[in-house]
């Protein structure tokens, strides 16, 4: 792909101030620490549509707008990775163990799953938009405003107004995507749920 290329350190963090978003400041100093475990830094450069992102050891750099058909997913046989966009995200699924930073705003039409042990922030310059948020222990952060119909979440679910209840209760989520023996979420069964095409996460 001709928009598809490896770039050096310098070369990202100049791409990253050119866009003076309100995250810069986080954003840098974790692709430097990033970087210095990984050592490449891959490059979109323009509008980018891709029918799943799969982030695994390098860094991933978006230069403007991304368009995901399907699934955008990290920690591809790594404990930890980097994605960043400078610009839109729109997908259909969202599926995040690791840091992501987006300076736009985020559409994901069915689904947001976190998982980190809240170590690993999925941070958004603009607005959230999505069907469900399902916050397993992950820090989700809008700067903007998060509109979801559905959020399951560990209270670490954040946009300009504060912290955002969650209307879905453990009890409610669908048995697809929690342990039979326990009221447990299952990490496992909802990647594998979200990733036939599960669109239904709570309780009718």
């Amino acid at each position: 792909m001709e928009n598809f290329k490896e770039i050096s350190l310098k070369e990202a963090i100049t791409l990253i101030n050119q866009k003076e978003s309100v995250l810069n400041d986080e954003i840098i100093p974790e692709l430097k620490a990033f970087y210095d475990v990984a050592g490449k830094i891959v490059l979109y450069s323009g509008e980018t549509n891709l029918e799943n992102l799969i982030v695994g050891n390098d860094i991933v750099l978006v230069n403007g707008d991304l368009n995901v058909a399907d699934v955008i997913e990290d920690c591809d046989k790594v404990d930890s990775s980097l994605l960043i966009v400078l610009g839109n995200v729109n997908c259909k699924n969202l599926i995040t163990l690791s840091s992501m930073s987006f300076t736009g705003d985020l559409n994901a039409t069915n689904v947001i799953l976190g998982d980190s042990l809240c170590d690993y922030v999925l941070n958004v310059g603009g607005n959230i938009v999505t069907k469900t948020i399902l916050d397993y222990g992950h820090c989700i952060i809008a700067e903007g405003i998060i509109t979801a119909t559905d959020i399951f979440s560990t209270n670490a679910v954040e946009d300009e107004n504060g912290v955002i209840e969650q209307n879905m209760e453990r009890d409610e989520l669908i048995k697809e995507i929690s342990e039979d023996d326990e009221e447990l979420e299952s990490l496992s069964k909802t990647i594998t749920y979200i990733k036939n095409g599960g669109e239904v996460f709570k309780i009718s």
